[in-house]
């Protein structure tokens, strides 16, 4: 089989500066499943130097070329004017174009598929007409900006609103104007292709689930005693500040019926006044920002709770998180597209009131709430696997 990947990003393991390792994965997937020749194209977003990209390389055992980004583009990065983004139709990456050189060298080689990665480079297909084109979104920026604009918390004054609603015109029309009945566009999110699907009719949308990437399954699921821990996982921001904020607020609420059965940990970035808080209410509460071996880190916890109240697709670190072993309570946006079911292999909440009373009946019932977390494990792991995954998507054209 031979593969030719179109990416903004060049592919890293651990997603390095990229919005996802998803390609980096997929690849190497398919390496496995059908001995597969690949080539990427990329226009290295995500800044490689020479000796990361070259590591890549020997590492998947494929050839990368590096595509030029618009000089213009270029420009406006380098001086810090992306704000002059409002003045254009499409968003900002839709304008990278692929030379004429490169598309004869990519139609020279008789790819089984071209594989675009990115809804920004989804016109690209234009080039490959008659070939078999597959392009990973792998969201749908549209649905995003629709659903920001029903969030109340996320417009309460006019400037938001009009950003949101800019936003979401412009991606609406760059999938106006990319949509092929040809092209096969893959989603991570139901929804997502969905929502595009409902846009498009034309369209040829196509959800999987996400890949999982690495995880240690000899994880043994038993909660620490005297305090089950508790894990607050990513980076304390836009996507999840204003759900964790009622999280926590109803946990500072209850310290005393709470502090001595639960020890707090934050992981990630920017979490340091929550830690603080809690610390001084009468938790158990620590602050690490970044953890050298992940996996490992969050094995050392027994729930990870994300309160994700806005975004599209698969969360990647809740879908680490079960696959882990941890026993996850989160939001219906936070486990959105996870094969998991609430009460069963998983503990769905929706506001701090909730995530509340979720944890006295945790306390009361370990037992049961380990086996949800062994549950929840076993059925992403079979569900979620990339070389299935990787099978199914590009299988047919091997």
């Amino acid at each position: 089989m031979r593969l030719t990947l179109i990416s903004l990003s060049t592919p890293t393991f651990n997603n390095c500066r990229a919005a996802s390792a998803l390609p980096y994965h997929l690849i190497s997937s398919v390496k496995k499943s059908f001995s597969a020749s690949v080539d990427v194209y990329s226009y290295n977003i995500n800044e490689l130097d020479t000796n990361q990209i070259e590591q890549v390389e020997k590492e998947l055992n494929i050839t990368i070329h590096l595509l030029d980004k618009p000089k213009w583009l270029k420009l406006m990065m380098m001086l810090h004017l992306v704000f002059l983004r409002v003045f254009l139709k499409y968003p900002l990456y839709s304008y990278c174009s692929l030379p004429q050189k490169h598309i004869d060298a990519i139609k020279s080689t008789h790819s089984d598929v071209i594989w675009i990665y990115g809804e920004e480079l989804a016109n690209h297909s234009k080039y490959f007409e008659g070939s078999k084109c597959i392009v990973t979104m792998p969201d749908c920026e549209s649905l995003y900006y629709y659903r920001m604009l029903r969030q109340p918390w996320a417009t309460m004054r006019l400037l938001q609103i009009l950003k949101y609603a800019f936003a979401y015109w412009q991606y609406k029309s760059l999938e106006r104007l990319f949509c092929e009945k040809d092209v096969i566009y893959h989603f991570v999110g139901k929804e997502d292709a969905d929502f595009f699907k409902l846009m498009n009719g034309q369209a040829n949308s196509l959800f999987m689930r996400h890949p999982l990437y690495a995880y240690n399954s000899e994880k043994t699921i038993k909660f620490h005693q005297p305090k089950i821990k508790l894990l607050f996982t990513g980076r304390y921001d836009f996507y999840c500040q204003h759900g964790s904020d009622d999280f926590l607020s109803e946990l500072e609420k209850n310290r005393n019926g709470l502090s001595s059965y639960f020890e707090i940990t934050f992981l990630g970035k920017g979490w340091e006044k929550w830690n603080e808080k809690l610390h001084k209410v009468g938790f158990q509460s620590q602050h690490i920002s970044f953890a050298p071996d992940y996996i490992a880190e969050l094995q050392n916890h027994d729930i990870q709770v994300n309160a994700i109240d806005v975004g599209t697709g698969t969360k990647g670190k809740v879908l680490d998180g079960i696959a882990n072993g941890l026993l996850i309570i989160g939001t219906p946006y936070a486990l959105e597209n996870i094969s998991v079911k609430n009460g069963d292999s998983c503990v769905m909440v929706s506001n701090g009131i909730e995530f509340i009373q979720s944890l006295y009946v945790i306390k009361a019932n370990i037992s049961l709430y380990e086996s949800i977390a062994k549950k929840g494990q076993e059925k992403v792991l079979l569900e979620h696997n990339t070389m299935a995954i990787a099978r199914n998507l590009f299988g047919n054209y091997k």
